[in-house]
Protein backbone atom coordinates (compact mmCIF):
# COMPACT_ATOMS: atom_id res chain seq x y z
CA UNK A 1 0.00 0.00 0.00
CA UNK A 2 1.07 3.63 -0.34
CA UNK A 3 1.47 6.00 2.56
CA UNK A 4 0.58 9.48 1.45
CA UNK A 5 3.33 12.04 1.12
CA UNK A 6 1.47 15.22 1.99
CA UNK A 7 3.71 18.16 1.39
CA UNK A 8 7.16 18.27 -0.14
CA UNK A 9 8.63 21.73 0.32
CA UNK A 10 11.53 22.38 -2.05
CA UNK A 11 11.54 26.17 -1.81
CA UNK A 12 14.70 26.31 0.27
CA UNK A 13 16.34 23.05 -0.83
CA UNK A 14 19.99 23.15 -1.85
CA UNK A 15 20.72 19.84 -3.67
CA UNK A 16 24.41 20.32 -3.10
CA UNK A 17 23.93 20.11 0.70
CA UNK A 18 21.50 17.13 0.55
CA UNK A 19 19.64 17.96 3.77
CA UNK A 20 16.17 16.56 4.46
CA UNK A 21 13.74 17.18 7.32
CA UNK A 22 11.19 14.37 7.64
CA UNK A 23 8.07 15.69 9.37
CA UNK A 24 6.18 12.76 10.90
CA UNK A 25 2.47 13.48 10.75
CA UNK A 26 0.16 12.89 13.68
CA UNK A 27 -2.49 10.26 14.37
CA UNK A 28 -4.89 11.97 11.98
CA UNK A 29 -5.28 12.83 8.31
CA UNK A 30 -2.06 14.56 7.25
CA UNK A 31 -2.35 17.98 5.64
CA UNK A 32 1.34 18.79 5.73
CA UNK A 33 3.08 20.88 8.37
CA UNK A 34 0.23 22.58 10.33
CA UNK A 35 -0.22 26.25 9.52
CA UNK A 36 0.09 27.21 13.20
CA UNK A 37 3.30 25.19 13.61
CA UNK A 38 5.70 26.72 11.13
CA UNK A 39 8.93 26.49 13.13
CA UNK A 40 9.92 23.35 11.13
CA UNK A 41 9.50 25.39 7.91
CA UNK A 42 11.78 28.06 9.34
CA UNK A 43 14.35 25.36 10.11
CA UNK A 44 14.14 24.12 6.52
CA UNK A 45 14.71 27.67 5.29
CA UNK A 46 17.65 28.25 7.61
CA UNK A 47 19.42 25.02 6.68
CA UNK A 48 18.44 24.95 2.99
CA UNK A 49 16.72 21.62 3.55
CA UNK A 50 13.91 19.80 1.80
CA UNK A 51 11.00 19.11 4.12
CA UNK A 52 8.72 16.11 3.56
CA UNK A 53 5.54 15.41 5.56
CA UNK A 54 4.52 11.74 5.70
CA UNK A 55 1.14 10.40 6.77
CA UNK A 56 0.93 7.61 9.38
CA UNK A 57 -0.42 4.23 8.34
CA UNK A 58 -4.19 3.76 8.93
CA UNK A 59 -4.84 7.51 9.03
CA UNK A 60 -6.18 9.72 6.28
CA UNK A 61 -5.61 8.16 2.85
CA UNK A 62 -2.86 5.78 4.02
CA UNK A 63 -4.97 2.64 4.40
CA UNK A 64 -3.15 -0.72 4.00
CA UNK A 65 -6.37 -2.62 3.27
CA UNK A 66 -8.36 0.12 1.61
CA UNK A 67 -11.86 0.58 3.01
CA UNK A 68 -11.48 -2.66 5.02
CA UNK A 69 -8.50 -1.33 6.99
CA UNK A 70 -10.46 -0.61 10.18
CA UNK A 71 -11.69 -4.17 10.72
CA UNK A 72 -10.36 -5.75 13.89
CA UNK A 73 -8.51 -8.38 11.84
CA UNK A 74 -6.69 -5.71 9.86
CA UNK A 75 -6.02 -3.28 12.72
CA UNK A 76 -3.43 -5.69 14.14
CA UNK A 77 -0.91 -4.11 11.77
CA UNK A 78 -1.42 -0.70 13.37
CA UNK A 79 1.62 -0.67 15.67
CA UNK A 80 4.47 1.66 16.48
CA UNK A 81 6.94 -0.93 15.22
CA UNK A 82 5.24 -1.04 11.83
CA UNK A 83 5.15 2.75 11.69
CA UNK A 84 8.90 2.91 12.31
CA UNK A 85 9.54 0.35 9.58
CA UNK A 86 7.41 2.48 7.27
CA UNK A 87 9.67 5.45 7.93
CA UNK A 88 12.79 3.42 7.13
CA UNK A 89 11.27 2.03 3.94
CA UNK A 90 10.07 5.48 2.91
CA UNK A 91 13.57 6.91 3.18
CA UNK A 92 14.88 4.12 0.96
CA UNK A 93 12.12 4.84 -1.56
CA UNK A 94 12.99 8.55 -1.61
CA UNK A 95 16.62 7.70 -2.36
CA UNK A 96 15.53 5.51 -5.26
CA UNK A 97 13.06 8.02 -6.71
CA UNK A 98 14.84 10.55 -8.98
CA UNK A 99 12.11 13.18 -8.64
CA UNK A 100 13.13 13.83 -5.03
CA UNK A 101 16.75 14.57 -5.96
CA UNK A 102 17.94 13.05 -2.70
CA UNK A 103 20.91 10.68 -2.84
CA UNK A 104 22.26 7.97 -0.56
CA UNK A 105 24.63 10.42 1.14
CA UNK A 106 21.89 12.77 2.24
CA UNK A 107 21.54 13.85 5.87
CA UNK A 108 18.09 13.40 7.46
CA UNK A 109 16.58 14.78 10.66
CA UNK A 110 13.14 13.69 11.87
CA UNK A 111 10.66 16.02 13.57
CA UNK A 112 7.52 14.90 15.33
CA UNK A 113 5.17 16.23 17.99
CA UNK A 114 3.28 14.22 20.64
CA UNK A 115 2.96 10.58 19.52
CA UNK A 116 4.97 11.38 16.35
CA UNK A 117 7.45 13.00 18.74
CA UNK A 118 7.84 9.60 20.37
CA UNK A 119 8.18 8.01 16.91
CA UNK A 120 10.93 10.52 16.11
CA UNK A 121 12.82 9.51 19.28
CA UNK A 122 12.21 5.79 18.80
CA UNK A 123 13.32 5.98 15.16
CA UNK A 124 16.57 7.61 16.25
CA UNK A 125 17.03 4.74 18.74
CA UNK A 126 16.12 1.92 16.36
CA UNK A 127 17.57 3.24 13.09
CA UNK A 128 20.50 5.49 14.13
CA UNK A 129 22.25 4.87 10.80
CA UNK A 130 19.43 6.45 8.77
CA UNK A 131 19.32 9.90 10.37
CA UNK A 132 21.81 12.34 11.87
CA UNK A 133 19.45 13.55 14.59
CA UNK A 134 15.88 13.92 15.81
CA UNK A 135 13.59 16.49 17.43
CA UNK A 136 10.94 15.01 19.71
CA UNK A 137 8.46 17.73 20.67
CA UNK A 138 6.25 16.65 23.60
CA UNK A 139 7.35 13.13 22.76
CA UNK A 140 5.37 10.61 24.83
CA UNK A 141 8.11 7.98 25.00
CA UNK A 142 6.74 6.17 28.07
CA UNK A 143 3.55 4.12 27.68
CA UNK A 144 1.64 4.20 30.99
CA UNK A 145 -1.55 2.28 31.67
CA UNK A 146 -2.92 4.20 34.67
CA UNK A 147 -1.97 7.78 33.81
CA UNK A 148 -3.08 9.59 36.99
CA UNK A 149 -0.31 12.16 36.74
CA UNK A 150 -2.07 13.61 33.72
CA UNK A 151 -4.92 15.11 35.74
CA UNK A 152 -2.56 16.10 38.53
CA UNK A 153 -0.80 18.34 36.00
CA UNK A 154 -4.14 19.76 34.83
CA UNK A 155 -4.62 21.03 38.38
CA UNK A 156 -1.06 22.41 38.61
CA UNK A 157 -1.50 24.23 35.30
CA UNK A 158 -4.89 25.66 36.30
CA UNK A 159 -3.33 26.95 39.54
CA UNK A 160 -1.22 29.35 37.45
CA UNK A 161 -4.46 31.30 37.02
CA UNK A 162 -5.39 30.76 40.67
CA UNK A 163 -6.87 28.18 43.00
CA UNK A 164 -10.29 29.49 42.06
CA UNK A 165 -9.88 28.24 38.49
CA UNK A 166 -9.31 24.64 39.50
CA UNK A 167 -12.12 24.84 42.04
CA UNK A 168 -14.41 26.10 39.28
CA UNK A 169 -13.49 23.12 37.10
CA UNK A 170 -14.23 20.78 40.02
CA UNK A 171 -17.55 22.47 40.73
CA UNK A 172 -18.70 22.36 37.09
CA UNK A 173 -17.69 18.70 36.74
CA UNK A 174 -19.45 17.69 39.96
CA UNK A 175 -22.68 19.42 38.96
CA UNK A 176 -22.63 17.79 35.51
CA UNK A 177 -22.10 14.35 37.07
CA UNK A 178 -24.94 14.94 39.51
CA UNK A 179 -27.22 15.97 36.65
CA UNK A 180 -26.36 12.91 34.58
CA UNK A 181 -26.94 10.49 37.44
CA UNK A 182 -29.96 12.05 39.16
CA UNK A 183 -31.83 14.32 36.75
CA UNK A 184 -33.30 12.50 33.76
CA UNK A 185 -34.50 15.59 31.90
CA UNK A 186 -31.34 17.48 32.77
CA UNK A 187 -29.31 14.59 31.39
CA UNK A 188 -31.22 14.76 28.10
CA UNK A 189 -30.72 18.54 27.94
CA UNK A 190 -26.96 18.20 28.58
CA UNK A 191 -26.54 15.71 25.76
CA UNK A 192 -28.47 17.99 23.43
CA UNK A 193 -26.41 21.02 24.45
CA UNK A 194 -23.14 19.22 23.71
CA UNK A 195 -24.42 17.23 20.72
CA UNK A 196 -23.53 14.01 22.57
CA UNK A 197 -26.68 11.94 22.13
CA UNK A 198 -24.86 8.66 21.54
CA UNK A 199 -22.86 8.63 24.78
CA UNK A 200 -23.66 6.76 27.98
CA UNK A 201 -23.45 8.69 31.25
CA UNK A 202 -19.90 7.52 31.93
CA UNK A 203 -18.80 8.16 28.36
CA UNK A 204 -20.20 11.68 28.62
CA UNK A 205 -18.18 12.24 31.81
CA UNK A 206 -15.06 11.03 29.97
CA UNK A 207 -15.78 13.44 27.11
CA UNK A 208 -16.65 16.32 29.45
CA UNK A 209 -13.44 15.95 31.49
CA UNK A 210 -11.42 16.15 28.31
CA UNK A 211 -12.91 19.52 27.38
CA UNK A 212 -10.98 21.08 30.28
CA UNK A 213 -7.97 18.84 29.74
CA UNK A 214 -7.57 19.60 26.06
CA UNK A 215 -8.17 23.33 26.39
CA UNK A 216 -5.31 23.47 28.89
CA UNK A 217 -3.20 21.00 26.93
CA UNK A 218 -3.44 23.09 23.76
CA UNK A 219 -2.61 26.42 25.33
CA UNK A 220 -6.01 27.92 26.24
CA UNK A 221 -5.68 27.81 30.02
CA UNK A 222 -5.99 31.55 30.58
CA UNK A 223 -8.98 31.83 28.25
CA UNK A 224 -10.71 28.87 29.91
CA UNK A 225 -10.19 30.17 33.42
CA UNK A 226 -11.44 33.62 32.49
CA UNK A 227 -14.55 32.14 30.86
CA UNK A 228 -15.55 30.08 33.91
CA UNK A 229 -14.83 32.85 36.42
CA UNK A 230 -18.56 33.52 36.65
CA UNK A 231 -20.45 31.65 39.37
CA UNK A 232 -23.39 31.10 37.03
CA UNK A 233 -23.43 27.41 36.11
CA UNK A 234 -25.60 27.93 33.04
CA UNK A 235 -23.22 30.59 31.69
CA UNK A 236 -20.27 28.30 32.27
CA UNK A 237 -21.95 25.44 30.40
CA UNK A 238 -22.96 27.78 27.61
CA UNK A 239 -19.35 28.83 27.01
CA UNK A 240 -18.09 25.25 27.17
CA UNK A 241 -20.77 24.04 24.76
CA UNK A 242 -19.76 26.73 22.26
CA UNK A 243 -16.02 26.05 22.52
CA UNK A 244 -15.52 22.31 23.11
CA UNK A 245 -15.37 21.51 19.41
CA UNK A 246 -12.11 23.46 19.11
CA UNK A 247 -10.38 20.56 20.85
CA UNK A 248 -12.67 17.50 21.20
CA UNK A 249 -15.67 15.80 19.63
CA UNK A 250 -18.22 13.59 21.41
CA UNK A 251 -18.03 10.80 18.81
CA UNK A 252 -14.42 10.17 19.88
CA UNK A 253 -15.67 8.99 23.27
CA UNK A 254 -18.53 6.59 22.60
CA UNK A 255 -17.92 2.87 22.19
CA UNK A 256 -20.80 2.85 19.71
CA UNK A 257 -18.68 5.07 17.46
CA UNK A 258 -15.31 3.51 18.32
CA UNK A 259 -16.60 0.05 17.33
CA UNK A 260 -17.69 1.29 13.89
CA UNK A 261 -15.38 -0.22 11.23
CA UNK A 262 -16.59 2.07 8.45
CA UNK A 263 -13.72 3.99 6.87
CA UNK A 264 -14.06 7.78 6.69
CA UNK A 265 -10.90 9.57 5.61
CA UNK A 266 -11.03 12.41 8.11
CA UNK A 267 -11.94 10.20 11.10
CA UNK A 268 -9.26 8.91 13.44
CA UNK A 269 -10.85 8.00 16.79
CA UNK A 270 -11.17 4.22 16.18
CA UNK A 271 -7.53 3.98 15.11
CA UNK A 272 -6.09 6.09 17.92
CA UNK A 273 -8.07 4.43 20.68
CA UNK A 274 -6.99 1.07 19.28
CA UNK A 275 -3.36 2.13 19.65
CA UNK A 276 -4.02 3.12 23.25
CA UNK A 277 -5.88 -0.10 24.00
CA UNK A 278 -3.34 -2.37 22.28
CA UNK A 279 0.04 -0.74 22.99
CA UNK A 280 0.27 2.52 24.89
CA UNK A 281 -2.38 2.83 27.60
CA UNK A 282 -2.30 6.49 28.70
CA UNK A 283 -5.69 5.92 30.32
CA UNK A 284 -6.42 9.20 32.08
CA UNK A 285 -7.99 8.31 35.40
CA UNK A 286 -8.82 10.45 38.42
CA UNK A 287 -6.03 11.04 40.98
CA UNK A 288 -6.55 9.23 44.29
CA UNK A 289 -6.72 12.45 46.34
CA UNK A 290 -10.13 14.06 46.05
CA UNK A 291 -8.67 17.53 46.57
CA UNK A 292 -6.58 17.38 43.39
CA UNK A 293 -9.09 15.59 41.18
CA UNK A 294 -11.73 17.12 38.92
CA UNK A 295 -12.44 13.97 36.90
CA UNK A 296 -15.26 11.63 37.87
CA UNK A 297 -14.18 8.58 39.87
CA UNK A 298 -16.29 6.56 37.43
CA UNK A 299 -13.52 7.07 34.84
CA UNK A 300 -11.26 4.33 36.17
CA UNK A 301 -9.31 1.44 34.67
CA UNK A 302 -12.35 -0.83 34.73
CA UNK A 303 -14.17 1.71 32.59
CA UNK A 304 -11.33 1.78 30.05
CA UNK A 305 -11.12 -2.02 29.99
CA UNK A 306 -14.80 -2.06 29.04
CA UNK A 307 -14.23 0.56 26.35
CA UNK A 308 -11.41 -1.49 24.83
CA UNK A 309 -13.40 -4.71 25.02
CA UNK A 310 -16.58 -3.25 23.54
CA UNK A 311 -14.74 -1.46 20.73
CA UNK A 312 -12.11 -4.10 19.84
CA UNK A 313 -13.09 -7.39 21.43
CA UNK A 314 -11.74 -9.62 24.17
CA UNK A 315 -8.06 -9.47 25.08
CA UNK A 316 -7.13 -6.09 23.59
CA UNK A 317 -5.15 -4.45 26.38
CA UNK A 318 -1.61 -3.07 26.35
CA UNK A 319 1.44 -4.99 27.53
CA UNK A 320 3.49 -1.93 28.34
CA UNK A 321 6.24 -3.92 30.07
CA UNK A 322 7.08 -5.64 26.81
CA UNK A 323 6.94 -2.39 24.87
CA UNK A 324 9.04 -0.46 27.38
CA UNK A 325 11.59 -3.26 27.47
CA UNK A 326 11.94 -2.92 23.72
CA UNK A 327 12.19 0.88 23.54
CA UNK A 328 13.50 1.84 26.97
CA UNK A 329 10.75 4.31 28.06
CA UNK A 330 12.37 7.10 30.13
CA UNK A 331 15.70 5.26 30.01
CA UNK A 332 15.73 5.48 26.21
CA UNK A 333 19.27 5.48 24.87
CA UNK A 334 19.95 7.37 21.68
CA UNK A 335 22.34 9.95 20.26
CA UNK A 336 21.69 13.35 18.72
CA UNK A 337 18.23 13.65 20.23
CA UNK A 338 16.47 16.79 21.47
CA UNK A 339 13.27 16.43 23.53
CA UNK A 340 11.08 19.40 24.42
CA UNK A 341 8.02 19.83 26.65
CA UNK A 342 5.81 22.73 27.71
CA UNK A 343 5.58 23.17 31.47
CA UNK A 344 1.73 23.29 31.45
CA UNK A 345 1.33 20.22 29.24
CA UNK A 346 -0.07 17.16 31.11
CA UNK A 347 1.58 14.85 28.55
CA UNK A 348 5.04 15.87 29.74
CA UNK A 349 4.83 13.16 32.43
CA UNK A 350 5.12 10.54 29.67
CA UNK A 351 8.23 12.26 28.34
CA UNK A 352 11.85 12.86 29.23
CA UNK A 353 12.24 16.13 31.17
CA UNK A 354 15.93 16.12 32.04
CA UNK A 355 19.00 15.85 29.84
CA UNK A 356 21.02 12.69 30.14
CA UNK A 357 24.62 12.85 28.95
CA UNK A 358 25.85 14.70 25.87
CA UNK A 359 23.59 12.68 23.59
CA UNK A 360 20.08 13.44 24.89
CA UNK A 361 19.12 17.08 25.40
CA UNK A 362 15.83 17.81 27.20
CA UNK A 363 14.17 21.21 27.63
CA UNK A 364 11.09 22.02 29.70
CA UNK A 365 9.77 25.31 28.36
CA UNK A 366 8.36 27.90 30.77
CA UNK A 367 5.64 30.27 29.57
CA UNK A 368 1.99 31.19 29.99
CA UNK A 369 -0.20 28.69 28.14
CA UNK A 370 2.96 26.68 27.51
CA UNK A 371 1.25 23.89 25.71
CA UNK A 372 1.65 20.62 23.86
CA UNK A 373 4.33 20.91 21.12
CA UNK A 374 4.65 24.63 21.84
CA UNK A 375 8.16 24.83 20.34
CA UNK A 376 6.85 23.79 16.91
CA UNK A 377 4.42 26.72 16.83
CA UNK A 378 5.16 29.71 14.62
CA UNK A 379 7.53 32.03 16.54
CA UNK A 380 6.21 35.46 17.56
CA UNK A 381 7.63 38.48 19.37
CA UNK A 382 5.40 37.65 22.36
CA UNK A 383 7.14 34.30 23.00
CA UNK A 384 8.83 33.86 26.37
CA UNK A 385 12.60 33.83 26.62
CA UNK A 386 12.47 30.16 27.66
CA UNK A 387 10.64 29.27 24.44
CA UNK A 388 12.92 31.41 22.30
CA UNK A 389 16.01 29.95 23.95
CA UNK A 390 14.78 26.40 23.35
CA UNK A 391 14.37 27.13 19.64
CA UNK A 392 17.88 28.62 19.57
CA UNK A 393 19.24 25.39 21.07
CA UNK A 394 17.27 23.27 18.57
CA UNK A 395 18.80 25.25 15.70
CA UNK A 396 22.24 24.89 17.30
CA UNK A 397 21.98 21.11 17.38
CA UNK A 398 20.61 21.01 13.83
CA UNK A 399 23.70 22.95 12.78
CA UNK A 400 25.96 20.37 14.42
CA UNK A 401 24.08 17.39 13.01
CA UNK A 402 23.72 18.66 9.45
CA UNK A 403 27.41 19.51 9.41
CA UNK A 404 28.50 16.14 10.72
CA UNK A 405 29.64 17.07 14.21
Amino acid sequence: YQRRVHGVLDDYYNPRLQRVILFICSEAECKGVPTKRLFPIQLAQRFQAKIIALEHRYYGASQPFGKDSLSLENLKYLTAEQALEDLAYFMKWVHETPEFNVNQGSRWITIGGSYPGALSAWFRYKYPHLTVGALSSSGVVEPIIDFRKFDEQVRISALKSGEWCFQAIKEISAKVEDTLLHDQQGSVDLRKQFNAHGLTNTEFLWFFADIFVELIQYGHRRELCEAIKTNNHAERLDWLSKNYDRVVGPTDYGTYFLANETYVQEKNSRQWMYQQCSQFGWMQTAPYEEAISARSKLIDLDFFRKVCKQAYGEGVWPDIEEFNQQFGELKLKATNLVLTNGDEDPWKWAGILQSRSKDIHAYEIQCDDCAHCVDLSTPTEADSWSLTWTRIKIAYYFTLWFNGF
